[in-house]
């Protein structure tokens, strides 16, 4: 298991880059880390085993490796040590944006003609109830996400006031 004065020897910490303190093979001494994985998280390889450097960055100043981090302004590859937070992996996939529609946690029922409101929580999704507008859908998510995902939760910015 990778020890935080180990990780020290290895490399420096510049406002959530780290750098190579010495040259390793196929890399020199002063290199930032720059390789990302396919979802977008720098990546390393110490040891034949391959750390997110967001890990290694807590590892760093922490002296533990969490099992997860969240990066609190949502951007993969923002290391610094202000933008990252120990979470459980149902708090971290509250800090995420919407994917289908303008709002998070909202879809058209065609069926019904209205908009449907849901939140993931803990790998169920909990239906929130249907609603005339967008807008009113947008706002029970915003609700439900503070009660579930509390600091964690991303909330949708409603355009228009919806009572």
């Amino acid at each position: 298991m990778l020890q935080a004065n180990q990780l020290r020897e290895l490399f420096d910490y510049d406002q959530g880059n780290l750098i190579r303190k010495h040259a390793t093979r196929g890399y020199d001494a002063g290199r930032l880390i720059t390789r990302k994985n396919d979802q977008g998280y720098l990546v390393t390889t110490i040891n034949r085993k391959t750390y997110r450097v967001h890990h290694l960055v807590w590892l760093y100043f922490n002296g533990e490796l969490p099992e997860q981090l969240d990066h609190i302004n949502r951007i993969r590859d923002d290391n610094r040590i202000e933008n990252l937070r120990p979470c459980v992996i149902y708090q971290n996939s509250g800090n995420c944006v919407a994917r289908v529609h303008k709002y998070k946690g909202v879809t058209f029922d065609k069926r019904n003609q209205k908009w449907r409101a849901q939140i993931g929580v803990q790998y169920k999704n909990i239906a929130l109830g249907r609603f005339k507008t967008i807008e009113e859908a947008a706002l029970a998510y915003n609700k439900a996400a503070l009660d579930y995902f509390g600091e964690f939760a991303v909330l949708n910015e409603v355009e228009s006031c919806v009572q």
